[in-house]
């Protein structure tokens, strides 16, 4: 049997160790973050696709039918960016971020994505206005300290609370199309962002 041609090549990142494939390239403890960040989105996606293709019906599965998993894919991945761009958008060039209702200083990456309007009210859940970067204290243990929020919305622009309680009555379902385009939209400002921030903090 002879010897096969395939040569195992080393870490990228230059040691002695050979990784697998599903690093990319790198030994798994020697991974940059930004890797291992997508690969677990990787990971989640495709576990958000499975877990929606299983509440298919039998009809739907048996025709094929993967519309509604291949809208929570997209759904999935835009909560994820829009979460990023809106918390990288609060902070300063250092990473700090104040809370929006409590004013409270943390680096953007300890913070959370408070929504004014619950996300079930689809056209105003990756609503910039409806949506800000928050403290963990006043996102989960105030429930989102709403009224704080609905006065600090009102001081940027009068009547903002009340506009977009009202904008969130109307039921909408967004189409396979509508989501692809947001999200692309959504990636293109975060990359803008990310590159900033990353020249800023050199």
């Amino acid at each position: 049997m002879g010897y096969s041609s395939i040569i195992a090549k080393k870490c990228k990142c230059g040691c002695d160790n050979f990784p697998t494939m599903s690093y990319e390239g790198y030994y798994m403890s020697h991974a940059p973050q930004e890797v291992l960040d997508r690969l677990d989105r990787k990971h989640k996606r495709k576990k958000a696709i499975t877990k929606a293709v299983s509440k298919l019906s039998n009809d739907q599965y048996a025709e094929g039918n993967y519309d509604e998993a291949e809208r929570q894919y997209l759904i999935n991945d835009l909560d994820f960016v829009h979460s990023r761009l809106v918390r990288m958008m609060a902070a300063d060039k250092s990473g700090i971020a104040a809370c929006f209702t409590c004013g409270k200083l943390q680096h953007w990456t300890l913070m959370q994505l408070s929504h004014f309007i619950k996300r079930s009210n689809t056209l105003t859940r990756w609503d910039n206005k409806a949506n800000r970067c928050c403290c963990k204290h006043c996102n989960e243990t105030l429930d989102g300290n709403l009224e704080v929020f609905a006065s600090k919305l009102n001081e940027e622009e009068n009547g903002l609370a009340e506009q977009l309680t009202e904008l969130s009555r109307e039921p909408y379902k967004w189409g396979r199309d509508e989501l692809k385009q947001l999200l692309i939209a959504s990636r293109e400002k975060l990359r803008i962002i990310e590159q900033k921030f990353n020249t800023q903090t050199k």
